[in-house]
């Protein structure tokens, strides 16, 4: 019974790294937009394709790709770099 429990333990611990570790890449394009959104003025419709570019890269994002390889991202990160 010990060895179960400690086998679930370390499974839970390794398992909860990997999903963590893709974290990190989209938690920086937030911050790289969010910091954009504050420091520069943009009219409603580059706002409106911002949002719906961003939502797209969490949702391919969330099926397991990388933000560097999702071209929604690199758009809007294009966006927010060129205003």
């Amino acid at each position: 019974m010990r060895k179960f429990i400690a086998l679930v333990f370390i499974g839970s611990v390794l398992s909860s790294g990997a999903f963590a570790s893709g974290c990190n890449e989209m938690a920086a394009f937030n911050t790289k937009i969010k910091k954009a959104l504050k420091t520069a003025s943009f009219n409603e419709m580059t706002l409106a394709n911002l949002k719906s570019l961003q939502m797209d890269c969490k949702r391919q994002h969330e099926m397991g790709m990388a933000v560097k390889s999702i071209k929604s991202c690199s758009k809007a990160l294009d966006l927010v770099t060129i205003n």
